[in-house]
């Protein structure tokens, strides 16, 4: 019996994340912080436009979430990858949406650091 609650918890908390993430963004309406390292440097950081990409995925426009953020952007596929991994795991399937490997991960972690440093330099995939 306790195994049954400890799944559904498993399923349900990320989705009961969701609606809460919604109204803390709708809460604050167009007001949002500054980025400290784009005042001070004037270079755009990793998570800047992090939080238009996440509003732009709750409002279906995803080219838009793209274009805000592509890190954030590929984080939320990855987060929903390994939810859904995780739900087939809990009954027993046992499919692979992730690689488990190291040179997987060297690679994702490399392309991520070239583009958070080329947004940057080219005006296309910096944040509007």
């Amino acid at each position: 019996m306790k195994t049954d609650k400890n799944r559904l918890v498993k399923i349900l908390a990320p989705i009961l994340i969701i609606p809460l993430i919604y109204l803390i963004l709708n809460f604050t309406g167009k007001f949002s912080f500054p980025c400290p390292i784009r005042i001070f440097t004037g270079i755009y950081c990793v998570g800047c436009g992090g939080t238009r990409c996440i509003k732009a995925i709750f409002h279906g426009h995803f080219l838009l979430a793209i274009r805000q953020n592509l890190i954030v952007f590929s984080g939320v596929i990855f987060l929903v990858m390994m939810w859904i991994q995780n739900i087939f795991s809990l009954y027993g399937k046992k499919i692979k949406l992730i690689p488990e490997n190291r040179l997987f991960y060297t690679a994702v972690s490399g392309i991520l650091i070239i583009y958070a440093v080329l947004r940057n330099f080219i005006p296309e995939i910096a944040p509007i």
